[in-house]
């Protein structure tokens, strides 16, 4: 039996049951000396109950942009007991990677339900929008039993309520409320123990409210720049009214995505407008943490659940040790001062109740593309994004991969963007095979066949 050896920031198999509804952190701030108030080191990651009566650690490790097998491994060992992937292979997921780490360290479930492991890792996935649909739900969700090697999924999300092009490679066969029925139903036979979707606003919210079984998880973008409140305040009053009338199960978890500013970059920032914010810098070097840190930390306290993903296992460590330290009432407020476009955009997107409805015509960037790879080599194809740092250096950023011949990556570019593609199969950086750049003037939508061009680069 694979065993770990409990640091101060692992999740026992108590805590993942005994925390009350949320877990306000209340320990010495290391840069004040003033104690609040003293809790055990087991508490020092907040958590959250559930409306199925499950208690979550408030930090998951994100598993996009190619967090595979010996990432999610080496996240396990550091303590992490939640971790959040999908069906989508173009947008950077790796499913059967997380299912095969999990089930080598004797950590699911199932392994717990069984007395085999006194912890287990919650494992949660999505179902990818072209799979929106009654039938489609089912026949996804059977996929994911297989991939993650499990009798029940700890919880199912829905991507996306919608498909749109340059996403779905086909019509999803239905609704996300058809979706939402084969959830309910696969709810009730055990096959599913937590529910939701991604991308809510007001008007979706107010239907998923009116369905039998209720949404556990709503996962929606959420930075400082971005902080979705008017939503979150909808669902804090709901968890409260549900509190005060003693029904447990009316409460949600809002769960973020991007919480460290990677969507600005897909949206046409040079650099991280996030990390480049010098009141988060300034905060961080108060504190002696990282900016990562004190957005974590900053999150959990608004019962913000993160999912910052990392190949890195220093990042991964850091992350999770996020809570050592106390904000102040005018660190918050200043963070929370932030809410609001960040200077510099190069276009804006339309919103609506802090989800995107498309590109606002006034505003849309002209050097904006829609870029589509095709991978035309018979083997696994690595795409990444080329980060300029200066003269005559780069930074290569993986933004998902190709597994076989005619698979596809979309992704919104900009003129000037430049992608290099390598050999996924081999270990390390593997293989230069081609490269691209991205010419505004050749059209608004591009198609790109990737093919072997290693002889010649």
């Amino acid at each position: 039996m694979h065993t770990h050896k409990k640091t101060s920031h692992q999740i026992s198999s108590q805590t993942m049951r005994a925390f009350p509804l949320v877990t306000t952190l209340f320990i010495k701030d290391l840069a004040s000396g003033l104690a609040i108030d003293e809790i055990s080191s087991d508490a020092l990651v907040p958590t959250f109950t559930l409306a199925n009566n499950i208690t979550i650690p408030l930090i998951g490790l994100g598993s996009a942009s190619g967090v595979g097998y010996l990432h999610v491994d080496s996240a396990i060992k550091a303590g992490y007991r939640f971790i959040d992937t999908a069906q989508s292979a173009s947008w950077g997921y790796k499913e059967n990677e997380v299912g095969n780490a999990v089930f080598d360290a004797k950590l699911r479930w199932e392994d717990w339900k069984t007395g085999e492991a006194d912890d287990y890792v919650f494992v949660q996935t999505k179902i990818h929008p072209q799979d929106l649909g009654y039938k489609s739900t089912k026949e996804a969700i059977a996929r994911s039993l297989s991939t993650l090697r499990v009798s029940s999924l700890d919880s199912v999300l829905l991507h996306k309520p919608r498909c749109w092009e340059g996403v779905c490679d086909h019509e999803p066969e239905g609704t996300w409320e058809d979706s939402w029925k084969a959830l309910e139903e696969a709810y009730d036979d055990g096959i599913v123990r937590s529910v939701g979707i991604c991308d809510v606003d007001d008007s979706l919210l107010d239907r998923l409210l009116t369905k039998r079984i209720k949404p556990t998880i709503i996962q929606n973008w959420f930075d400082p720049y971005h902080q979705d409140k008017k939503l979150r305040e909808r669902i804090a009053a709901i968890n409260t009214q549900q509190e005060e009338n003693g029904q447990v199960k009316g409460k949600i978890l809002y769960q973020a995505y991007s919480t460290l500013g990677t969507q600005w970059k897909m949206r046409g920032y040079v650099e991280n407008p996030v990390f480049d914010n010098y009141i988060l810098k300034n905060i961080a070097k108060k504190h002696g943490v990282s900016v990562p840190q004190v957005l974590i930390n900053w999150a959990t306290q608004q019962g913000v659940m993160v999912l910052p993903a990392s190949t890195q296992i220093s990042h991964q460590e850091a992350n999770l040790n996020s809570f050592a330290f106390v904000l102040s009432h005018e660190d918050i407020d200043a963070i929370n001062s932030l809410d609001g476009p960040p200077p510099g955009k190069r276009g804006q997107r339309s919103f609506h109740n802090g989800n995107e409805q498309g590109l606002d015509p006034s505003t849309i960037d002209p050097n904006k593309v829609d870029v589509h790879f095709i991978n035309e080599i018979n083997t696994r194809v690595k795409v990444y994004w080329v980060q300029k740092e200066g003269e005559n250096q780069e930074k290569h950023i993986l933004m998902g991969e190709m597994t076989r011949l005619s698979d596809k990556v979309n992704l919104d570019s900009f003129h000037g963007h430049e992608f290099v593609f390598k050999d996924g199969t081999e270990a390390g950086d593997g293989r230069l095979l081609h490269r691209v750049s991205v010419d505004r003037n050749e059209g608004r939508r591009q198609y790109f066949k990737i093919t072997d061009m290693s002889g010649e680069l």
